[in-house]
């Protein structure tokens, strides 16, 4: 039987997929959330997710969880399904990137509720920004991820693989979404790698920013049950 892993993105947990998740459990045999928190590489991430768990495997991946996903399809393309990839890139780090991440680290490691409280409503679309509950909700989660996971995960996303070198010789079916007000990870960010994957499908999703499975669960739901369908996977 199938196991459906869920991989947060950064600063996540699992949360960030558990509406999601409970809609395809009748489809699955078991649920695994990645564990993202301990390693220092994307690749030590991927290895773990896949030494913890057995068999073929559904992978639902958002944002940093996009790049463990994909290190998965790598290391074990045999055992992938399908893989659904929520606002992520696939090209290793730019020219410019270690300060501001050093900047996020250092912000975080300062005062990580003062941090998570300004990141929270950028990561939003206009309209969730203004939903408190949703932003206490998130500022929570970050708190709760601390600075040490944060600094960690930052690191590893520094220092991450071109996934573009490899990702053209993925077997499995690869739907890439994102949302309409996302402005980190675009429809042509999406696009491009979408390009590079033999059967990959990439799709927008309206009403949400950066944080898409927080923002549209149930639209997200639909969408994957439908995918997941349509190419004969559940």
């Amino acid at each position: 039987m199938t196991t459906l892993v869920t991989i947060p993105g950064i600063m996540s947990d699992a949360r960030t997929w558990a509406p999601v998740a409970d809609v395809l459990q009748p489809h699955v045999s078991a649920i695994h959330v990645a564990d993202t928190t301990q390693d220092a590489t994307l690749p030590e991430m991927a290895s773990r997710a896949l030494a913890q768990t057995s068999g073929p495997l559904i992978v639902f991946a958002h944002s940093m969880g996009g790049r463990v996903a994909m290190e998965m399809g790598r290391q074990a393309p045999e055992r992938i399904k399908a893989m659904i990839l929520s606002s992520t890139s696939a090209e290793g780090p730019g020219a410019n990137e270690l300060e501001h991440r050093q900047t996020r680290i250092d912000a975080a490691n300062a005062d990580m509720t003062t941090y998570a409280a300004n990141w929270a409503p950028k990561v939003l679309c206009k309209e969730n920004a203004q939903n408190d509950a949703l932003i206490a909700q998130i500022r929570q989660m970050v708190v709760d991820c601390g600075p040490e996971v944060h600094e960690r995960q930052n690191l590893a996303l520094l220092h991450r693989p071109d996934a573009t070198t490899y990702i053209g010789d993925f077997p499995f079916p690869v739907l890439l979404i994102t949302g309409d007000q996302d402005h980190l990870l675009t429809k042509e960010v999406h696009d491009a790698v979408a390009a590079k994957i033999p059967d990959a499908t990439s799709l927008v999703l309206a009403g949400a920013g950066h944080l898409l499975p927080f923002e549209q669960p149930q639209a997200v739901s639909e969408t994957v049950r439908n995918w997941l369908q349509e190419k004969s996977v559940i």
